[in-house]
């Protein structure tokens, strides 16, 4: 006998499809179980198959493995939001979930066969509550990996990856996985009995050790480095601020991530930030834009907030748009760190931006305007979704969603455009190379004092305008600092 299909979730996000069967041949938890399940992604068949006629058919298999998959990882997909492995050059990084695997064999042929170990090791600990295919022991699905990224929970296979909604996709699950405890309720065995009891106990964890899951940071440090008790349940409740800051300084000094972790809890209570309709029209633009590179989405946001302020081409001021917002600057100082700023926005928080003025950006004038507009843009698009609480500039946060503000805080401090057609117009009537290189130089400086951008964004704005002449990029390229990082 085959009953009828169970539904869960929905189209656009995690969609189940669960289909029981009473022809496995005992009823244990392995018969009890047995059953169709065709997993979707969107519109994306991941777990399951189409025939001939275009019915989809789910994977047969004892859905009890799932039910014991997901009372131990729930703790990790709750909390945790990194890569188990950090990968320095951009070349290297995955673009995606779902490349993890492949982009960490590939790193391993450059290192000590000791360090490839350790590291294939964390690799292989972070699949087994990240990978649904590892749920599945004997059958040999397609790999799913879920992760979380603030309000968004990533998903991706080898090819594909999607951005869901995290609390609705931990909701389907939540119902699968009491679809299947209720399915071996009433069976006493040891294998059901026990599979239940860490499902019901999955959120029973010690909050010394759930910390330590969502920071990336050994108890030991957090015991230093934590403004509340890290052995209250109290120190996790409600506390993703600091947890997402901690995960973002990762590698600073005890006595100064203990500064930041502090002065964020001292910050006061505020209201949300004055965006009006600002906000859901940047979230539009995204949607529309959702498969454009980090740099492209961030030169269109910036331009939508330029003609919001009805400035297209003259100096804007960052430090006015944040105090229109209701956003409050502070100094702090961090010395010998990358970090050059920490904004928080969540946890009922008043918004704010701690600026470090000993940061490598924000020690200068124009360091600290790139740092405010930086920041603006997380706060236009990023507070529903990657970054709901915190963002640390400098610190361990996505690469794609820092790409997209730096890009967006050159085109908002000068656009390309300006940039270009200045350039342009100034050695229209210079031949002489000598000539042509003083005039680049001078241009380079007039832009930079006028717009108050630095020299490096002022060359790679002139160089991404597409305007500029291909003959003059070395005497740009000279201004570059990070010429293989531009975002």
């Amino acid at each position: 006998m085959v009953t009828k299909p169970a539904i869960l979730g929905s189209p656009g996000g995690l969609r189940l499809v669960l289909r029981w069967r009473d022809d496995y041949g005992t009823d244990g938890p392995v018969g009890m179980t047995w059953g169709d399940l065709q997993l979707w992604v969107n519109d994306t068949l991941v777990w399951g198959a189409l025939d001939a006629t275009g019915h989809s058919e789910g994977i047969r298999w004892s859905w009890i493995e799932l039910l014991e998959f997901l009372g131990n990882a729930w703790p990790y997909l709750v909390e945790e939001e990194r890569y188990p492995i950090e990968f320095e050059q951009q070349t290297d990084t995955p673009r995606h979930l779902g490349e993890l695997s492949g982009k960490a064999r590939l790193r391993w042929h450059k290192l000590s066969e000791a360090q490839a170990e350790s590291e294939d090791g964390l690799l292989r600990d972070f699949l087994s509550v990240h990978d649904f295919a590892e749920a599945l022991q004997g059958a040999y699905p397609p790999s799913l990996l879920l992760m979380r990224q603030g309000n968004q929970m990533l998903a991706a296979t080898n090819r594909n990856a999607w951005e869901l909604p995290f609390a609705s996709t931990l909701a389907t699950l939540e119902e699968l996985a009491e679809m299947i405890a209720e399915r071996v309720a009433d069976l006493g065995d040891s294998r059901s009995e026990q599979a239940r009891k860490r499902w019901s106990e999955r959120n029973a964890i010690d909050p010394a050790r759930r910390l330590s899951i969502a920071t990336g940071q050994n108890a030991g440090r957090l015991r230093a480095i934590w403004p509340l008790d890290i052995d209250l349940e109290a120190a996790n409740d409600g506390r993703y601020d600091l947890k997402a800051a901690a995960r973002m300084i990762g590698g600073l000094a005890v006595d100064q991530a203990k500064t930041v972790l502090a002065k964020i809890q001292a910050l006061p209570a505020g209201g949300p930030l004055a965006l009006g309709p600002l906000s859901e029209e940047a979230a539009d633009l995204m949607r529309e834009h959702v498969s454009e590179l980090p740099a492209i989405q961030g030169y269109l946001l910036a331009a939508l907030l330029r003609e919001h302020l009805k400035n297209d081409n003259d100096r804007i001021d960052p430090g006015v748009i944040l105090n229109g917002w209701g956003v409050v600057v502070h100094e702090m100082q961090l010395a010998d760190t990358g970090i050059d700023a920490v904004a928080v926005w969540g946890n009922g928080h008043r918004a704010t931006v701690l600026i470090n003025t000993l940061g490598p950006r924000a020690q200068v004038p124009t360091g600290t305007r790139s740092t405010l507009a930086h920041e603006i843009c997380h706060l236009l698009i990023d507070r529903e979704g990657a970054l709901p609480a915190v963002e640390v500039l400098g610190g361990k946060v996505p690469r794609h969603i820092e790409q997209r503000a730096n890009a967006f805080a050159a085109e908002l401090l000068l656009p390309r455009s300006v940039a270009g057609t200045y350039l342009k117009q100034a050695l229209d009537y210079v031949t002489l190379p000598d000539a042509r290189d003083q005039e680049i130089e001078s241009a380079i400086s007039g832009l930079a004092e006028r717009y108050g951008a630095s020299h490096e964004i002022t060359a790679w704005q002139i160089l991404n305008s597409g305007i500029a002449d291909p003959e003059d990029q070395p005497v740009l390229e000279r201004k570059l600092n990070s010429i293989h990082r531009p975002y």
